[in-house]
């Protein structure tokens, strides 16, 4: 790996990870919704968090951009990509009630971009979607 994209990565795995993170506190909150509990409110601490968290993050991507190497390319597109779902997702997310169907199919392109982006370049993991509590729920047809 080059100087530039080793650079890139070091610069974007926080970001990665806050774009994540993001991603699995939405779902926490889906899960909450669907499963009827009370404390899926529109004030709820993990969809605060989630809206900082992710505007650091999206931020982040922003500034990152400058350092994008030919190699970093697809991972930086895989990243930006997942910001803009993202920011779809938590845009949703501040409806109440709470359309979980709304908020699900962004939060999928989201984490779509971003297992992509894990397999662009070493050192980006996550859990693969069809292993998360979404797709339980899913499977069980709480959604």
């Amino acid at each position: 790996m080059d100087t530039r994209t080793t650079a890139y990565v070091l610069a974007a795995q926080p970001i990665f990870e806050d774009l994540r993170q993001v991603a699995a506190q939405l779902a926490g909150l889906l899960v909450l919704a669907a499963t009827g509990s009370k404390e899926a409110t529109p004030d709820h601490p993990m969809l605060r968090l989630s809206r900082q968290v992710f505007a650091n993050a999206e931020d982040g991507v922003k500034r990152v951009s400058v350092l994008v190497s030919e190699d970093a390319g697809s991972h930086y597109r895989s990243l930006a990509d997942a910001s803009v779902a993202l920011n779809d997702a938590v845009a949703r997310a501040g409806g109440w009630p709470l359309d979980v169907d709304a908020v699900l199919g962004p939060l999928q392109h989201a984490y779509a971009h971003l297992q992509n982006a894990s397999r662009a370049l070493p050192g980006f993991s996550v859990v693969e979607m069809s292993q998360g509590c979404c797709a339980l729920i899913k499977s069980a047809n709480v959604f």
